[in-house]
């Protein structure tokens, strides 16, 4: 039941980034899920899809869903690069992910995250300046642009609708992402 409930989770916050839509996507388990978390990345590793755990804290275990090709992509466009360089990520993709995890482990929540998982640096430095002033909140602050981001919101909706769909026709997530 465990495993089910992990499984549904993961479609529900990271079908996007599974589907390769999104970068990279942020969830959180039960530290006790830890071995069937695992499990379901040696599963998705060899579909392309990356799981990693990031780090543990009071019992809850954050990890990160991601294909490593499109993160990759994504944290090398000129901004992302230099937004994270700016708090101090090296070059890297695994020193990238690296620095992400001793961030985490951290008093202060690393805003900075909102580059892997695909939001535009604008939103993020516009929450970091003035989080009530956003336009919308979608699967983010937005505070600006608020048509596109509304469309790529839609976007993420729909996949993650069409996964659920499956999931409850009986497939499993392994099925879905062959």
């Amino acid at each position: 039941m465990r495993a089910k409930k992990l499984e549904i989770s993961l479609a529900n916050l990271c079908g996007a980034a599974m589907a390769g839509i999104k970068p990279a996507s942020l969830a959180v388990c039960d530290a006790g899920e830890r071995d069937t978390l695992a499990a379901y990345a040696r599963m998705f590793s060899r579909k392309g899809i990356s799981i990693a755990a990031l780090c543990e804290k009071r019992g809850r275990l954050t990890y990160l869903v991601y294909r490593e090709n499109k993160l990759r992509e994504h944290l090398a466009i000129g901004e992302n690069a230099a937004f994270l360089a700016a708090y101090g990520y090296p070059g890297d993709f695994e020193g990238r992910l690296a620095r992400l995890k001793l961030r985490l482990l951290g008093n202060c929540f690393p805003h900075e995250i909102g580059v892997f998982l695909g939001y535009p640096p604008e939103d993020i430095l516009g929450y970091l300046d003035d989080p009530s002033g956003c336009i919308f909140t979608g699967a983010w602050k937005v505070y600006a642009e608020p048509e596109k981001k509304r469309a790529l919101f839609e976007k993420y909706r729909r996949c993650q609708d069409c996964i659920l769909r499956r999931l409850a026709a009986g497939q499993t997530l392994g099925e879905i992402f062959r």
